[in-house]
């Protein structure tokens, strides 16, 4: 006997659609998870199809069904509180609270078994399952509009590029799969070297970028731009060779740089005239935004106020102390390091610097979002916020001011933002063209114009580079400008890797915070704690999980671990 089986949907998901509808230009991967729930139903007594979840057999039918597919892949990107965090293990800024786990890898006592390493090979996987399973579907549907399924295709192919280029920055060689596998599959793969990975990472996107759109009204959807920006920053990371197995710089820089130039050539991006509006509400899909993760508030939030904002606003506590080191990078407003500034005034050390000091962090006498003055100085003040008035306050009396917004203050639940998270804007494609000019040792006058245009943005007009010549000076002037240009933006961590710095910038006995004048005494302090940093060789490279070397001893570990 055939059973036949009626793709028969409950009646509430005609209310489900005029939903995903309302939600205007917000992308609405989010809807996936309610579309599980609401296609899962099917009214016939022989239907044989599982009624607790979606089920293949009667999915994949439709364009419809590619969208929502393509669309459930993008809540994988990683939240806000984990890219940002990432500089809590650098040398700009250190973790908050001495239980985390981030606190154990800047120590360098974290192990195989610490749950950031697994929660992060957990989501990056579960994006690529997500990825591998369209893939192996997207051909049984009747496809309506060819153009539309090659478009969501290739963002699926693309998203998933992101995934592997997030995992091999990690933990360097790891498996590369491709196509849906079981369980028993899974117990036998091995660690694919990186070299294969950025190959299939290049080939993949310069395929994928031919069906990509400029731009897009669904905005978040991946474009040809944020294909083309994951694909230079990918191959930018490439070429540290951070594994010691892959000496292709050459290669990756050229690639960087044609990447990256693609991008700017598009004509579609532009920097936002006013530095300081970057990260808020307003200005939201802004110019400058290559590619970002969208959130709504109330449906699909984050918890940015509440793992960054001030004690005082009503929070946790910052998960994240920025370090005097970020403070002193930052150049006078004449364009001269503080310590060859003679109008550099020690005691008044947040004054006269590049205006992206004031833009990135929050310092004493800054106002807070809800119009209350943050003052973390010991003696000055008796706000919630003060150095050591509780485990919470930043350790530094420093905080980020990025994504910290008054309409996210006062709400009962502050983990209910819905500013979007931008994870790749043009500032860091201008300055990626640069740095593949500068390590190729060509074009350098092209190099040098990109940066200046970063540095003269409207509301920063920092003196353009003069009198810096020659590879190494200029790769000293690009390493600035990225410290400066995208602090406390989750780059950082990245990019003490594959410059290979690690051991110098971020091995400290002792942190140190904020500068201020003592009230009673007049002098000049600087906050200072005894929390060690430690960076050895191993800690270029996060260690493989400890439960997936035992589901499978196939999987070689890191050095070090």
């Amino acid at each position: 006997m055939k059973i036949t089986i009626k793709r028969k949907l409950n009646p509430g998901f005609s209310v489900f659609l005029t939903w995903i509808n309302n939600l205007g230009n917000k992308p609405k991967y989010i809807c996936i998870l309610v579309l599980l729930g609401s296609m899962a139903g099917c009214d016939d007594v022989l239907d044989t199809v599982p009624t607790d979840r979606l089920s293949s057999e009667v999915y994949w039918q439709t364009d419809k069904d590619a969208e929502y597919a393509a669309n459930a892949i993008y809540r994988f990107i990683e939240s806000p509180v984990t890219i940002l965090g990432m500089d809590e293990m650098t040398d700009i800024a250190r973790a908050t609270f001495e239980t985390s786990d981030e606190t154990k890898v800047e120590a360098d006592i974290a192990d195989p078994q610490t749950n950031i390493f697994q929660n992060t090979w957990n989501d990056m996987y579960s994006g690529i399952r997500r990825c591998n399973d369209y893939m192996a579907n997207i051909s049984r549907i009747t496809v309506t509009d060819q153009a539309k399924v090659n478009r969501l295709t290739s963002e699926v192919r693309t998203l998933r590029c992101y995934f592997y280029s997030r995992l091999v920055s990690y933990f360097g060689d790891v498996p590369l799969v491709t196509t849906p596998i079981s369980i028993a599959d899974s117990k036998t793969l091995i660690r694919t070297p990186v070299a294969e990975i950025y190959d299939f990472i290049y080939t993949e996107i310069n395929e994928a970028v031919n069906y990509l759109p400029a731009t897009t009204t669904e905005k978040g959807r991946v474009t040809k731009g944020a294909a083309l920006g994951i694909l230079a920053r990918t191959m930018l990371f490439a070429a540290g060779n951070v594994t010691g197995t892959d000496g292709r710089a050459t290669t990756y820089y050229e690639r960087a740089k044609t990447a990256a130039d693609a991008v700017i050539a598009l004509n579609v991006y532009s920097l936002l005239p006013k530095y300081k509006e970057l990260f808020t509400y307003a200005n939201e899909n802004n110019v400058e935004v290559v590619f970002d993760k969208q959130f709504i508030k109330d449906t699909y939030p984050n918890a940015v106020m509440n793992a960054f904002g001030a004690v005082s606003l009503g929070n946790n506590g910052s998960n994240m102390s920025p370090t005097i080191q970020l403070v002193d990078e930052y150049e006078t407003t004449n364009g001269e390091k503080i310590t060859e500034d003679a109008s550099y005034d020690p005691k008044n050390p947040y004054v006269n610097r590049d205006p992206r000091l004031s833009y990135t962090l929050y310092v004493p006498g800054d106002v807070l979002p809800n119009g209350t003055i943050y003052d973390s100085r010991p003696g000055w003040s008796t706000t919630a916020d003060v150095f050591g008035a509780s485990y919470q306050v930043s350790k530094t009396g420093l905080l980020p001011k990025k994504y910290i917004n008054p309409e996210d203050v006062g709400q009962s639940n502050r983990s209910n933002c819905g500013i979007n998270l931008i994870i790749i804007r043009y500032a860091e494609i201008l300055l990626t063209a640069a740095e593949a000019r500068i390590e190729l040792n060509t074009d350098l006058d092209v190099a040098i114009s990109y940066i200046n245009k970063v540095r003269q943005r409207a509301d920063v007009n920092m003196p353009p580079l003069s009198g810096i010549t020659g590879q190494s000076a200029l790769r000293g002037a690009i390493r600035h400008e990225r410290m400066v240009e995208l602090a406390l933006e989750g780059n950082r961590f990245f990019d003490i890797r594959r410059w290979r710095i690690g051991e110098s910038v971020c091995n400290m006995d002792k942190v140190y915070g904020m500068r201020y004048v003592d009230k009673t005494t007049g002098q000049l302090v600087t906050i200072t704690t005894d929390y060690k940093k430690k960076f050895t060789t191993r800690d270029y490279l996060w260690p493989i999980p400890y439960n997936e070397r035992q589901l499978n001893s196939n999987l070689t570990q890191n050095t070090g671990y």
